[in-house]
């Protein structure tokens, strides 16, 4: 959080958006409380766009990067690209009933059901590369 001294100026209040609370998946009402410097989880794409946003508001990188939580290095590396938006997180990986791990799943595993779950889950993600080429 922002403090301020008795006395002192209000800081200004960044918005997103003055009707809508979410735009194509990122949750404008989040991006906002991170613009604003406030604690909140976001997405990679959320902290893009909040990122972005104070960008084009005039907002000087170094501050930009301690109100997201993010090096400068990444703003800069954001605004290098066009702010273009990653792709979105993987969806997980369902290897069926595997009962060992925290996520069902231990890396490297041999066992049938980890290694067939594995398997199958490549081929669905080079399936969705090839029907998106």
């Amino acid at each position: 959080m922002i403090a301020t001294r008795p006395g002192a100026a209000t800081p200004t209040r960044y918005y997103p958006s003055t009707t809508a609370t979410v735009d194509g998946g990122l949750d404008l009402i989040a991006i906002e409380h991170a613009m604003n410097g406030e604690q909140v989880q976001l997405t990679r794409r959320e902290r893009v766009e909040a990122a972005r946003q104070l960008d084009n508001r005039g907002i000087h990188t170094a501050e930009i990067s301690r109100r997201l939580g993010v090096t400068p290095d990444s703003v800069v590396a954001w605004r290098k690209t066009g702010w273009a938006m990653p792709a979105p997180d993987p969806d997980p990986i369902d290897i069926g009933g595997a009962s060992h791990g925290r996520s069902g799943y231990s890396r490297g595993c041999r066992c049938r059901t980890c290694k067939d779950g594995a398997n199958a889950a490549q081929r669905a993600a080079k399936a969705r590369k090839r029907a998106a080429a």
